[in-house]
């Protein structure tokens, strides 16, 4: 999903102008991104939690060229998805997988495979 496509998902939902939809958008990712700047944890209960991990310099090796290369100190954001968030995307699998093992345990008769076959 795009940021239009999310703009506009939000301004259905919510039943406002995709002006104003995008406004807060940018207000929620701004907020997310000052706080992570300045605190380094942003927590969305059921949904996930936002941290800054810290890198020490370190030299690392060109994989092209075989050049030694200087890294400096560095922090990277990262994502990870709460519980609720998991058990959502993995709705699916849990229904697959229960209808897999509903079917195995259906006994079938030996003889239907015969019968449909002539």
């Amino acid at each position: 999903m795009t940021r239009a496509q999310l703009v506009s998902k939000l301004s259905l939902r919510m039943d406002v102008s995709k002006k104003e939809a995008e406004l807060y958008l940018s207000a929620f990712l701004d907020s997310i991104m000052e706080t992570l700047h300045k605190d380094g944890r942003v927590v969305v209960q059921g949904f996930g939690s936002f941290k800054v991990n810290e890198y020490k310099a370190r030299i690392a090796k060109k994989p092209l060229t075989g050049e030694f290369i200087q890294l400096p100190k560095r922090r990277k954001p990262s994502f990870h998805a709460g519980k609720e968030l998991r058990e959502r995307v993995n709705e699916k699998m849990v229904q697959l997988q229960e209808a897999a093992e509903l079917i195995r345990r259906i006994r079938t008769p030996e003889n239907v495979f015969s019968i449909s076959a002539r």
